[in-house]
């Protein structure tokens, strides 16, 4: 998640923030969550109410206390520090009143309760925040600056889901199976196969084109959405196709019937993660098409 959390500190962040994080993130020596999701602000994620309230602590200096709780945290379990927003000033318009924290996740206050997901696994995690303590220096921004951020850190995490953020088995691993049950004498499967590497290719187009605006100065634009979207798509069509050329073996939880079943119900999560598609849809319709805004 450096990837998603770095350009934002080099779009919005000091010169000592991005000395303290950046390096040592892409090193490897700081592993990053998103706290971000709320129970009540998924895709409107700009109605959070999550708040950080300031303080001036005697021992710690000036900083914001933040109380509230944050849902779906990837990786909360093992992740040093959390990219966080908060509710710095209920007065103005939601998108206004939003800040951007860093949060040192060995903070007293931080309870993370792990849940269980269809995969039997536990990834994600629910995050309880009660007084947490958070320094002047981890604010990211000015106090209601949060929007902005948030933004930057989501048009990147789309880019990078968009990239082939799979859970299982990826395209290349459908054509060997293909091959393995004989499956690929039949012209039907065979342009089904051309079809997953078709739009294999065509996502990675994109990712070509993000990658030369981002060379040139620029931040992901609308066009993150489609590539996510399309991107999170094929990567369910793959597993679908993977476990139908599997045939009865697919019902087996072991072996190629282990991998392919864990990357079919782990890849349900992302039509939702990284802004679920019904998002995705109307950031294309509003800012690609110009089409009238949803009410």
């Amino acid at each position: 998640m450096a990837g998603w959390v770095l350009p934002t500190l080099v779009a919005h962040g000091s010169a000592d923030q991005q000395e303290r994080w950046i390096l040592p993130s892409l090193r490897g020596d700081i592993m990053w969550c998103q706290m971000f999701s709320e129970p009540g602000a998924g895709s409107d994620l700009a109605s959070l109410t999550t708040r950080a309230t300031r303080t001036e602590d005697p021992e710690r200096g000036p900083g914001w206390l933040i109380n509230g709780q944050k849902v779906w945290t990837s990786l909360a379990k093992q992740a040093q520090w959390a990219i966080c927003l908060a509710r710095t000033d209920p007065t103005v318009p939601k998108h206004e009143g939003i800040g951007c924290f860093m949060v040192d996740m060995t903070t007293p206050g931080i309870d993370i309760r792990p849940l269980r997901e269809l995969t039997g696994m536990a990834m994600f995690n629910e995050v309880f925040l009660v007084d947490v303590f958070v320094p002047d220096d981890c604010l990211i921004g000015s106090p209601t600056n949060g929007w902005a951020c948030a933004r930057t850190t989501l048009a990147n995490e789309r880019v990078s889901m968009g990239a082939g953020s799979s859970f299982g088995p990826g395209v290349q691993s459908v054509l060997d199976l293909a091959v393995r049950t004989g499956s690929i004498d039949d012209p039907l499967v065979v342009d089904e196969i051309g079809s997953l590497f078709a739009t294999a290719h065509c996502v990675a187009m994109l990712g070509v084109r993000t990658t030369l605006r981002a060379l040139g100065g620029g931040q992901p634009g609308p066009e993150a959405s489609v590539r996510k979207l399309l991107g999170v798509e094929h990567e369910q069509r793959v597993q679908e196709v993977g476990l139908g050329l599997l045939g009865p073996a697919a019902a087996i939880d072991e072996d190629d019937g282990a991998a392919w079943i864990a990357g079919f119900l782990g890849n349900r999560a992302l039509s939702i993660a990284g802004g679920s598609s019904e998002i995705q849809r109307n950031v294309i319709a509003e800012r690609l098409l110009d089409l009238p805004k949803d009410p």
